[in-house]
């Protein structure tokens, strides 16, 4: 296991292939309280996640973000990616931390041993459109690997603990993408 996956010690192999496959939930951290962990464990289903982050956009639209543009203690963007096999464009919701003037986002999709489709499109197609309130502008997609992500890594536990908590009981090592202003579209950004 690397730096960066330090998968909890005290679960056997078969816990792991468990929680990764949404037959049994990770341990509650110490950080959150009862109520918004028992919240979070009732939505851990691949189909609820999908289904309320299409409802998480539509809401976050018709809003401009207002009262959307944070959860679980973190801000949300949304992000449109291209979809590896439908060319069809996909819009998630998503928690990100900024770095300077770049975002950046985990592809941790609670846990599950599987990666989130959003994060499979950016690998195929790295460029998506990025909407924050009611800015929005194109990005271009960078995934962090080794040495950068060891050291990124500690500071986005830090900032968003649950991306930590999960990845302890996940083998897959989550992707982590930056988001940069695209430079070829620096132009067509609104309101920027």
């Amino acid at each position: 296991m690397s730096d960066t996956r330090p998968v909890d010690q005290a679960v056997t192999e078969e816990q792991l292939r468990r929680i990764e496959a949404g037959e049994e939930h990770p341990p509650k951290p110490d950080f959150i309280s009862d109520d918004e962990w028992r919240m979070i464990i009732e939505s851990r289903d691949p189909s609820i996640i999908r289904m309320a982050g299409t409802g998480h956009v539509d809401a976050y639209r018709a809003t401009g973000g207002e009262g959307m543009d944070e959860t679980q203690g973190a801000p949300v963007l949304i992000l449109t990616t291209t979809g590896r096999k439908s060319g069809h464009a996909f819009s998630t919701c998503l928690n990100y931390m900024t770095d300077g003037d770049d975002l950046i986002v985990v592809g941790s999709f609670a846990g599950f041993g599987s990666g989130p489709n959003w994060s499979l499109n950016l690998e195929a197609t790295p460029r998506g459109q990025v909407e924050v309130r009611d800015r929005s502008w194109p990005v271009v997609a960078r995934m962090v690997t080794g040495e950068e992500r060891a050291r990124l890594w500690p500071r986005m536990t830090e900032y968003f603990p649950l991306w930590g908590h999960f990845q302890k009981y996940c083998r897959r090592e989550f992707a982590v993408f930056v988001l940069s202003e695209d430079p070829d579209s620096a132009g067509d950004a609104e309101a920027r």
